[in-house]
């Protein structure tokens, strides 16, 4: 009977995953962060092109845990440790750049961030000693050496949606 209870409860979560994620790579589509592919919606609405990556991404999923189901959950914890660090980062590097900007444009923010610029190099400071700490730790080593392969391809996919973007503004 517990075992009735456990699986109604993961595929209760499987399928919040699943109007979440293809909500969320639908609205990228329509905002133009996501490919126009991802737009395609059936007679009822449902954004059957959003749930069709959101499935195969959870197939990936299921095979990497197949394949190597003693590291496959570490290994994707591991992914979304680094995809934590990078937001982090990202965030505290963003903050320190607006403020900065704000700084020389001789405005007065209605709410500074305590501690600024400590915080935010604080911050930065922890995720490196993330960073560190998953370097050293077995299984999770790959994931920061990913990083950079990570950013990359944001990188390459934001140049592309600029180039796009310019493209459709000079027709």
């Amino acid at each position: 009977a517990l075992n009735i209870v456990v699986l109604t409860a993961a595929l209760s979560v499987y399928n919040s995953c699943v109007y979440c994620n293809s909500r969320m790579l639908f609205g990228l589509a329509q905002q133009g962060n996501a490919p126009k592919a991802l737009l395609n919606v059936d007679k009822r609405g449902v954004p059957v092109s959003s749930i069709l990556v959101s499935a195969v991404v959870t197939a990936l999923c299921v095979l990497l845990n197949y394949l190597a189901p003693e590291s496959a959950f570490g290994l994707l914890m591991a992914l979304v440790v680094s995809a934590l660090v990078i937001n982090w980062a990202m965030i505290s590097l963003a903050h320190m750049m607006f403020r900065r900007a704000k700084q020389q444009q001789g405005v007065k923010t209605r709410f500074p961030a305590l501690f600024y610029p400590f915080g935010n190099v604080l911050c930065l400071l922890f995720m490196a000693a993330v960073l560190i700490i998953m370097l050293m730790t077995p299984g999770m080593a790959i994931s920061v050496w990913l990083i950079p392969v990570w950013l990359l391809i944001l990188g390459v996919g934001y140049l592309c949606k600029e180039k796009t973007a310019k493209t459709v503004k000079a027709h």
